[in-house]
């Protein structure tokens, strides 16, 4: 007598090539999606930092600076105005009193704040863009995905999804 239970051979192929097939497809789109993933976050990381600086600007009665590429490219951080040290060539590298730590961007993420060295926020919350102009755009990219943000005088950050 002979059992008629399992699977023939045929069948476990169709079934390993139709894995196969969703595979092929499911990973070129997973793969894209991470992308997609570490773009919002490095561009939302940028604005976080500039919405924190301007909050700390205007509790403290005190100037912050977001700087760009400090202390190495593609990492960021806000510093405290103190009116001593402030164009100190080495003040990224420096640590006073209400810095933030250094905020990193995801892995092959990289931002270009359109020749802005950094951005300064009064007590009063008004912006100021060194080296480049108000409303200063930050393009933000991860292979050909690119992602803008606009910050305009009083701090607020319009985002623009460019493919």
């Amino acid at each position: 007598m002979r059992s008629e239970r399992g699977y023939s051979l045929i069948e476990v192929l169709i079934t390993l090539g139709l894995i196969g097939i969703v595979t092929a497809i499911s990973v070129p789109v997973f793969i894209e999606s991470n992308a997609r993933n570490n773009l919002w976050n490095g561009s939302e990381q940028i604005g976080a930092a500039i919405r924190s600086a301007r909050l700390k600007a205007i509790s403290s009665n005190t100037n912050y600076r977001v700087v760009f590429d400090c202390p190495g490219v593609g990492e960021l951080r806000i510093l405290i105005m103190d009116g001593v040290t402030d164009d100190d060539p080495g003040r990224c590298g420096v640590a006073n009193e209400g810095d933030s730590g250094t905020i990193e961007m995801p892995q092959g993420v990289a931002f270009d704040p359109d020749g802005a060295a950094h951005l300064e926020v009064n007590g009063r919350g008004v912006f100021t863009a060194f080296g480049g102009a108000i409303p200063l755009t930050i393009t933000v990219t991860h292979g050909g995905a690119t992602r803008t943000l606009a910050v305009n005088l009083t701090g607020q950050i319009t985002f623009t999804d460019v493919q």
